[in-house]
């Protein structure tokens, strides 16, 4: 069996009028769990998730995180591989066969979904977990990889790069078209067998495919994003941040026709663009706004955005 296709689920326990209780019960009928042994103290904490279901993965976000559960195996029929993200600050403590696994900092914990799970978690906040079918896990990692709860830490390069691939998936508004769904699905397959150690065949075979290339060109997209403001953007900073060679990073946009200082120029001026035209924004001069998005040179800033917008700043600004 897959998982069921379904696009992009927020629910709130408020807005959609349910308990804390028929709100796990609704995450658990997603995936085919039962959930039992909830404490009163989550009843005050956890009211909300996100999800997104694709044949071959499937996505969820938790504002708080559960801390004291029992979760029976799948109800579904479903054989799935899960792993689960606490954020930077939180804890998960997880117990599967009388094995206690205690992630914290970002590191992540590796599970079946076919035996029953348990939780002593104490510092839960927000939870990112993605389940996987576990065949096509093992077609890249071999049984014994697979065989018992186990912690993955987010020092692995790996493991960063599936943790920010899952969470651009939640990203998807509406419903991705099946092609795009099967590819994403490989992608998470790929990148979760290489933070758990991919076998030699395994390693063949993602080493023929693009997951680690389409991984690392978003966290690259994503690293410039948060970083326009830095006058000095370059190849160098993202390639620390990748923990790649500058060279590497440059093959990285030139396979997509780009260049990174084309993708850098491109995004600050989308920026700008956005700052200017909004008209619920406070008023902005033309001036901070280029420097808040890292332009060092105004008559640059002016003729990069009228190439780009078939205006001038000051325009751009007077329409709104």
């Amino acid at each position: 069996m897959v998982l069921p296709f379904r696009a992009k689920t927020a629910m709130d326990a408020k807005e959609a009028g349910l308990g804390f209780h028929e709100l796990c019960d609704a995450y658990g009928r997603m995936i085919g769990h039962d959930y039992s042994d909830l404490t009163i103290e989550d009843a005050n904490r956890v009211r909300s998730f996100s999800n997104i279901s694709l044949p071959e993965a499937c996505a969820t976000l938790f504002d708080q995180g559960l801390s004291r559960f029992s979760m029976s195996d799948n109800r579904n029929g479903l054989d799935l591989v899960m792993i689960s993200m606490p954020a930077p600050g939180s804890e998960l403590i997880y117990e599967q066969r009388g094995i206690c696994i205690t992630a914290r900092g970002g590191d992540a914990i590796l599970h079946s979904t076919a035996e029953r799970l348990i939780s002593h978690s104490t510092q839960v906040g927000e939870v990112l977990a993605v389940a996987l079918p576990r065949r096509k896990l093992m077609a890249l990692v071999g049984p014994d990889a697979l065989g018992h709860i186990r912690k993955l830490t987010m020092d692995d390069p790996a493991c960063r790069l599936f943790r920010c691939y899952a969470q651009s998936l939640l990203t998807l508004e509406n419903d991705p078209d099946f092609r795009l769904a099967d590819r994403i699905g490989d992608q998470l397959a790929e990148l979760a067998a290489l933070a758990i150690g991919a076998s030699r065949p395994g390693h063949e075979q993602i080493r023929e495919g693009t997951a680690l290339q389409d991984a690392r060109f978003h966290q690259a997209q994503q690293f410039i994003k948060r970083n326009l403001t830095e006058p000095g953007l370059n190849e160098t900073h993202v390639a620390r941040a990748l923990c790649i060679s500058p060279s590497a990073v440059r093959q990285l946009f030139g396979r997509r026709g780009s260049s990174i200082g084309r993708f850098i120029r491109e995004a600050r001026l989308a920026r700008a663009y956005a700052m200017l035209s909004d008209p619920t924004a406070m008023p902005r001069r033309v001036v901070d706004v280029a420097a808040d998005c890292g332009f060092e040179s105004m008559s640059a800033f002016y003729s990069a955005f009228r190439t780009a917008y078939g205006c001038s700043p000051t325009e751009a600004l007077r329409k709104n």
